[in-house]
């Protein structure tokens, strides 16, 4: 093997790195309705995609090692897909908080926090418990646990996507406004 099937071998290992993890992406934005993100994503995605596929099709027979590098790539690419769109943590969620002594603490601290909770009386096998719902950014989620286990480190809890809310409040501030935020101080009128 010479090093131009080598240097292809690798140029091919990264493009069905980045179509993969774009794919992942795009799924993801699409599930949440974000219809121009999807689009864009699916451009470059596709693009990626026909131009490494034929590039290993047209060589595979001659340089197998493309096909290894072209099936290692789509391996590593959904990891990195998985890893991205975690990273990523878009949309949002619903958690629910389970605690059999400490509710009313766990609102207060959680609403201390800059969040909204809702608090319901429940009943579980052992006797009376508070469940709490708190409708957040899949990103803020680990913040909201982390106040909540302050409070009860023995709660239980489950989450869900939440497909859509009125409105969600984020003491995180959304990653817009953080990427707008300097631009806005020099031109307000963005």
């Amino acid at each position: 093997m010479n090093m131009d099937v080598l240097f292809f071998g690798v140029l091919i290992f990264l493009a069905e790195v980045a179509v993969l993890t774009l794919g992942t992406v795009r799924t993801m934005v699409t599930v949440l309705g974000e219809s121009r993100a999807a689009f864009a994503l699916g451009c470059l995605e596709m693009t990626l995609w026909i131009f490494g596929t034929s590039a290993v099709m047209l060589k595979v027979g001659e340089e197998p090692f493309l096909g290894v590098c072209y099936a290692m790539g789509f391996a590593v690419g959904n990891v990195v897909g998985i890893l991205a769109e975690k990273k990523l943590a878009l949309g949002n969620v619903v958690v629910r908080i389970i605690s059999a002594f400490h509710g009313a603490e766990i609102a207060r601290a959680v609403r201390c926090a800059g969040f909204m909770i809702t608090t319901v009386a429940g009943e579980a096998a052992d006797g009376p418990v508070t469940v709490q719902f708190v409708v957040c950014k899949r990103k803020d989620m680990k913040d909201v646990l982390r106040v909540a286990r302050g409070v009860d480190p023995e709660l239980f809890y489950t989450f869900e996507t939440a497909g859509g809310a009125s409105s969600i409040h984020s003491p995180s501030g959304s990653r817009v406004d953080k990427l707008l935020g300097p631009i806005k101080k020099v031109v307000p009128q963005i």
